[in-house]
């Protein structure tokens, strides 16, 4: 990630507006995502946790949800405000390296995260390792082509879905689906590949 496109995390109250929920449905982040006998899903650049904790609440008491991130304040943080409910559990993650086995995740999500690899190659790499085998990983991230968003990161940093499409098919991933959401938010579906 670099310096220029990295989420500023002076501002990480921002992550905890409840208009967020509207926008980024966690309800449904959490169908597209969960397979039926699934117990281990990873919310990569989790933040501050807050929707981490709401979409884990869809999530029945035999599964966990890690919630990564790269910035030890934001995994302070996280330490701090959420729930010890036994099912979501912050943990901080180096930069492209994910600490799971081979095959030994049922899910993942990045929200408002894609944006800022740069390059996307070392992680996606990393996803597909540690996804089971017909499980899913989904992107929800800023819209590249509208203006009419006030939110989000510029539009220069923004990744077009075409570009999102490619990157994920070059790394492996199959059956790839454009799931279009409110307030410009794309939703990517992707089962991870054989």
């Amino acid at each position: 990630m670099t310096s220029a496109k990295k989420f500023d995390p002076a501002k990480r109250k921002k992550l905890n507006n409840p208009e967020r929920l509207r926008w980024i449905p966690p309800h449904l982040v959490w169908e597209l995502v969960s397979s039926a006998d699934g117990t281990l899903y990873l919310d990569i650049g989790a933040g501050t946790g807050y929707l981490t904790r709401e979409i884990a609440g869809y999530a029945g008491p035999d599964v966990k949800v890690v919630a990564l991130d790269i910035e030890p304040i934001m995994v302070s943080e996280m330490k701090k405000t959420l729930p010890k409910d036994g099912i979501v559990y912050p943990e901080l993650m180096d930069r492209d390296e994910l600490s799971f086995t081979d095959s030994s995740v049922d899910g993942i999500w990045l929200i408002a995260l894609y944006h800022e690899l740069t390059p996307p190659g070392p992680l996606l790499a990393e996803i597909r390792r540690v996804l089971r085998s017909g499980c899913k990983l989904v992107i929800i991230d800023w819209e590249k082509d509208s203006k009419a968003c006030e939110q989000g990161p510029p539009l220069d940093h923004r990744v077009s879905t075409s570009t999102v499409i490619r990157q994920l098919k070059s790394a492996g991933f199959l059956d790839v689906k454009e799931v279009e959401g409110d307030f410009n938010t794309i939703f990517q579906l992707l089962p991870a590949a054989e």
